[in-house]
């Protein structure tokens, strides 16, 4: 229901369409989809995630995007003091979201470490993201989350963006 998703982007203080694109993403808007790996629902929430906000596999569409508003709140609230531009920070979230944030944090201090801007996505930390498939940077000193197959990650990012671009 495109009311609950306003309603939702509303209180995170996004816009409906990158919210919906996020949906759109995760989901394809099917209410009750579950991952091989466990994800849930609209907004493909991971079991913990679910627990941490209080709802099962029977939740409402409401109930999943407030648990999913909640996360990308807290996600957003964990990197506003890292990437202070509100607008670039979109991408660090869409990213946690998807790898989780100690891959990020991962990226940022890869990015640093290797003279790139570790508070701007593009060019910078989404080359880290992207390239932490391989072992000289997932085995990097400065890393603390270990491997992950960032392309993923990637796509995921800009597929959301480029959508929501274009809506």
């Amino acid at each position: 229901d495109l009311d609950l998703i306003k309603k939702e982007a509303k209180k995170i203080g996004w816009d409906w369409r990158l919210l919906a694109s996020l949906i759109y993403q995760e989901s394809r808007f099917k209410l009750d989809l579950e991952s091989p790996k466990g994800a849930f629902g609209l907004m493909q929430l991971m079991p913990v995630v679910m627990q941490k906000y209080k709802i099962g596999y029977d939740a409402t569409p409401e109930k999943q995007l407030a648990a999913g508003g909640k996360l990308l709140t807290s996600l957003d609230k964990r990197l506003e003091n890292k990437v202070t531009d509100s607008i670039e920070r979109v991408k660090f979230v869409l990213a946690a979201y998807n790898a989780g944030l100690g891959h990020v944090y991962d990226a940022q201090r890869l990015a640093q470490k290797y003279g790139k801007y570790p508070d701007v996505w593009d060019n910078n930390v989404d080359y880290f993201i992207l390239n932490k498939s391989k072992k000289q940077y997932y085995n990097d000193t400065c890393c603390k989350a270990g491997y992950l197959r960032g392309t993923q990650t990637y796509r995921f990012v800009e597929e959301i963006l480029d959508r929501y671009y274009q809506i």
